[in-house]
């Protein structure tokens, strides 16, 4: 703590300094400022400013966690687990079995730690409300899931392209966490195949003969029309697979071609951003439009086939 002679001495040198350089006395100065009081208050502010300080009370800081106790042991490598089972780079299904079956014991270890901790600190434990984001399944096509995929698709006589990786990678993701545990990525990709694989006459058809109009999925549209159905009819479909003309899918369900509403010209169109483009979407028909060369182009229907994931 400075005292007040500490003080003084420096308010003296002050003084001292801009008598160097306006040309005035020192001594004379500074009893003048100790005459109007201007030292004393300097003083009297400096000691309230200092007694203020020591009437404060010290925060408590609070307790910090303890890294190495067997909850933030068990909590580090359920997350660490977590992680290597969405990456998916085990040798073989039997390695991920095992992997799987590591992680629900150490979930089932940490379910029992943090009843205790929650009866130890419960108002911390309220404060502290973790968000859980669940973990893609799929974070990316590797090659060996892409080639995986490939090879059951051409099982069916299909050709795999993007919008069917892309339903692939959807299908998993809504699987159940049973039913996904139960097979391996490999036997996914069968599963999915069988599912959009088109009826067994028109998958044995003269391929090399007739043009391609799956818009690239290997199907060939139905010689009927379209089952045209509700928006909502259309998104309970569980597997539906694009065709050509836009608009028009495969119902893997049922085995037909199918579309949905007609264009409403008094409907509002609403701007939705969806894997980096702006789309117009009709309120009632969930017509999906996308502007090219200052023209809206008709693409499809918001929450089926490759806008699945599109949500208003």
């Amino acid at each position: 703590m400075t005292s007040n002679k500490q003080i003084t001495d420096k308010l003296y040198n002050l003084v001292e300094f801009l008598a160097g350089n306006y040309g005035f006395d020192t001594d004379e100065a500074f009893e003048k400022c100790d005459d109007e009081g201007l030292i004393s208050l300097f003083l009297e502010k400096k000691e309230k400013k200092e007694s203020k300080k020591e009437e404060e009370p010290k925060k408590e800081e609070e307790p910090k966690e303890d890294k190495n106790s067997p909850l933030e042991k068990t909590r580090h490598n359920v997350a660490l687990w977590t992680k290597k089972l969405g990456e998916n780079k085990f040798k073989d299904d039997e390695a991920r079995q095992k992997h799987i079956a590591k992680l629900d014991k150490e979930k089932a270890k940490l379910a029992k730690l943090e009843p205790a901790t929650e009866q130890v600190a419960p108002a911390k434990k309220a404060a502290e409300k973790t968000v859980v984001v669940k973990e893609k399944r799929i974070k990316r096509m590797s090659t060996p899931i892409a080639g995986q995929l490939k090879t059951a698709l051409e099982g069916v006589g299909l050709e795999m392209n993007d919008t069917l990786k892309k339903e692939f990678v959807q299908y998993v993701e809504d699987l159940s966490e049973d039913d996904y545990k139960k097979k391996g990525l490999a036997d996914h990709t069968r599963d999915f195949a069988k599912k959009v694989a088109p009826p067994k006459e028109e998958a044995g058809a003269e391929e090399d003969e007739e043009e391609d109009n799956g818009a690239g999925t290997g199907l060939k549209p139905s010689s009927d029309t379209p089952a045209k159905l509700t928006l909502a009819q259309l998104q309970s479909i569980s597997m539906t697979v694009t065709v050509e003309p836009p608009g028009t899918l495969w119902d893997a369900d049922k085995g037909r071609a199918v579309t949905g509403p007609d264009a409403d010209e008094d409907e509002d169109i609403e701007e939705i951003e969806f894997e980096g483009k702006t789309y117009g979407v009709g309120e009632k028909s969930g017509r999906v439009y996308l502007e090219v060369n200052d023209k809206d182009v008709f693409q499809g229907f918001i929450g089926v086939g490759k806008f699945k994931a599109m949500k208003k």
